[in-house]
């Protein structure tokens, strides 16, 4: 394109800054915006690195900006039900797998939660355990003290 008319040599630096966002956006090569395939004025803008509503002071930049991107719309509805079917199924495979995690992830949860069951029923059997010893053991101590012990003296006295 040739430089716009009456522009200062930075509005002509602005221009080819403009023109190359422009280029590496329809190239898929963008360096601020993702890589989607979309191109507006506005992301034009933003990948030319240029305040909010820049563009719009290079009226001849904005026309031929417009007229790329419908000819880039053309071009791409041309084989966008291509891309549209592949990025389906690349959501469709995404969507699967994280059905698979979480599937796994439920399964090793509920067998943690058995787990942890089991050492809890485990825990409980054992603290039952031992209160019945030490009942036992009180038992035996009261039965130790009502019996009176006598020594018995056998043989010889001194």
């Amino acid at each position: 394109m040739s430089s716009e008319v009456g522009l200062s040599e930075r509005g002509n630096i602005t221009v080819q800054r403009l023109e190359s966002a422009l280029e590496r956006l329809i190239n898929g090569k963008p360096d601020r915006t993702p890589n989607d395939g979309k191109i507006s004025l506005s992301r034009i803008n933003k990948e030319a690195g240029l305040s909010s509503g820049g563009i719009y002071y290079y009226a001849e930049f904005v026309d031929k900006a417009r007229n790329e991107i419908e000819k880039h719309k053309s071009q791409k509805s041309g084989y966008s039900s291509n891309s549209n079917k592949t990025s389906i199924d690349k959501l469709r495979a995404q969507r699967d797998k994280e059905r698979e995690l979480k599937e796994r992830y439920r399964s090793q949860r509920d067998e943690i939660k058995k787990f942890c069951d089991q050492v809890v029923a485990r825990n409980a059997n054992l603290e039952f355990s031992l209160y019945e010893a030490l009942e036992r053991i009180d038992a035996l101590e009261t039965e130790v003290k009502k019996v009176k012990v006598v020594e018995l003296d056998r043989g010889k006295k001194s």
